[in-house]
């Protein structure tokens, strides 16, 4: 007769193989939510710290002059708006310490068919698609040439402990539809990139 505190080599391969499928049922059901865990620390749909104004203009000493600054985390440009705006009109003015308000990022992707936005070309100060032509100003707004709908979309910009630029890409701005523009710049509506 078997005593009742010994277990037979059949309940115990039964708890094994109990406690082997617990273990893999918890393994896929966390490896499941990790999987489906938004990442917001990094890329889109976090909010990016850029660096302060002082380092942003000794790593590129153009943006003070108005050249946009690619930040490719954000996969935008960062814009120095007064800077800028005075850059494509033709009268260059120096601005190394923007305010928050004073600040776009342009996300990259084109809002017609999401191809990558270039770097601004020189010959006009514009944005141009090379994928359909679209054309946008200094500020990402849509003028005449191209098939876009609307200018390039944003992100918020916020300004911390006086100096340190943040770029919240978790909402993205849609960009104003085309004819709505808040600077116009001395080129026809038409030009496009040389």
């Amino acid at each position: 007769m078997l005593d009742q505190r010994t277990l037979s080599r059949r309940s115990f391969m039964r708890r094994v193989l109990g406690a082997g499928v617990g273990l893999l049922s918890l393994e896929f059901a966390g490896g499941t939510l990790a999987f489906l865990w938004p990442n917001i620390t990094e890329g889109l749909g976090a909010r990016l710290r850029v660096g302060r104004l002082p380092e942003l203009v000794a790593a590129q000493p153009t943006f003070a002059d108005g050249y946009p600054m690619s930040v490719s985390s954000a996969r935008s440009f960062l814009i120095n708006v007064p800077a800028a705006t005075a850059l494509a009109s033709g009268s260059p003015r120096r601005v190394p310490a923007p305010g928050a308000d004073q600040l776009i990022a342009l996300w990259r992707k084109c809002p017609h068919l999401g191809c990558m936005v270039p770097d601004l070309c020189d010959s006009v100060k514009r944005f141009q698609c090379r994928c359909h032509g679209s054309t946008y100003n200094i500020l990402g707004e849509k003028l005449e040439r191209g098939p876009a709908e609307r200018g390039m979309d944003r992100f918020a910009v916020e300004i911390e402990d006086g100096d340190l630029v943040i770029i919240d890409t978790s909402e993205i701005l849609f960009g104003a539809p085309e004819g709505i523009l808040t600077f116009t710049d001395p080129h026809a509506p038409d030009t496009g990139c040389a």
